[in-house]
């Protein structure tokens, strides 16, 4: 089977977690590692068969077996590292957030015009359990029309990128809000929108952004509202669809809890809730929705699948999702500003 050839832009936790996905993909491989240091880069890709350190992101543009790049660096240097990619010809996958629904939009054009797949790193959207709650919407819940949203982990280490207002200038929000937007692309399709309210509050030593609660309006009636941080002692990933006749709702809708790669519980069920009318506890229905394998593993496959089929009509609604997510996500953060 024809294999789509990855090389990685840096060499931080998150490539750590993506790095196997990609090893381990049946439609792609991992065959180059960059790193501003050719020490790390060679000590990250020494753990992979068949991977080789490169230093730097023109040395890796120059592999000739490259064919793609997924770019796991701070949201600072995303652009500039993904436009120097695509337009290389080479395919990009790039982490979440990107810089603006500007940056989106420019680097989505040159996507285009150099024929090539820019996918977002937006784990969830590839799981079965999303194709399936879309799909039965309209048969569950009717008309969607209010999203909730909720995404905490405990963390406070002042020393990590996310306190880095200079790397990562949206904290929290960048960091954990594009989910929530995510999920309001996938499940509301919202219209534009019509009013928005930020709270954010900030960490008093850093000034970094560590949580932060909003709701967001839309002019075709419907709402999400968000609560996303680090201040919250446990991990939570609340979600909840209500409609015109029905709610279905998770509770570990950005990291399922059986094999996310930050969970491993294999006797835990992915799924979702749903209830009607005058529901007790009880009376709620799990309707389970097994992925065939964890959810970054198939956002590899479906990336490199995207890349290595000549039918280009999916391509397009990738590059619209993440466009779509970090125009609302946007929207937050100059909401969060201004409040």
């Amino acid at each position: 089977m024809t294999k789509l050839n990855i090389g990685i832009v840096g060499t931080g936790f998150i490539a750590t977690l993506i790095a196997p996905a990609i090893q381990g993909s049946e439609y792609a491989r991992l065959v180059a590692v960059s790193s501003r240091s050719k020490e790390k880069a060679d000590s990250f890709a020494a753990q992979f068969p068949g991977a080789r350190g490169v230093k730097g992101l023109e040395e890796l543009l120059q592999q000739p077996d490259v064919q793609a790049v997924y770019v796991a660096a701070p949201t600072a240097a995303k652009e500039d590292i993904a436009a120097q990619a695509l337009s290389a010809g080479k395919h990009v996958l790039i982490e979440k957030p990107l810089q603006s629904k500007d940056s989106a939009a420019r680097l989505a054009r040159i996507a285009r015009d150099n024929n090539v797949v820019l996918m977002d790193a937006t784990h969830f959207v590839h799981h079965a359990r999303t194709f399936a709650m879309r799909e039965r919407i309209p048969e569950l819940i009717g008309e969607p029309r209010s999203l909730h949203t909720m995404f905490y982990f405990p963390f406070s280490d002042r020393e990590n990128i996310r306190f880095d207002q200079s790397e990562e200038p949206m904290g929290a929000i960048g960091d954990m809000a594009w989910y929530s937007m995510r999920a309001a692309v996938e499940f509301l399709s919202p219209g534009p929108l019509a009013d928005i309210r930020v709270f954010a509050e900030q960490d008093v030593q850093t000034s970094a952004v560590i949580r932060a609660t909003g709701l967001l309006a839309f002019k075709d009636g419907k709402t999400t509202t968000f609560d996303v941080g680090y201040t919250t002692g446990t991990a939570m990933m609340d979600l909840t669809l209500g409609g015109t006749s029905g709610v279905v709702a998770q509770d570990d809708f950005v990291l399922d809890w059986n094999s996310g790669f930050a969970f491993n519980n294999p006797d835990i069920q992915t799924g979702f809730n749903h209830r009607s009318g005058m529901a007790t506890r009880k009376d709620i229905t799990f309707i389970s929705t097994p992925g065939s394998k964890p959810q970054h593993a198939l956002m590899i496959d479906a990336f490199a699948q995207l890349a290595l089929d000549p039918d280009l009509k999916q391509r397009p609604r990738w590059m619209d999702a993440t466009i779509q997510t970090q125009t609302l996500l946007d929207a937050v953060w100059e909401a969060a500003q201004a409040a």
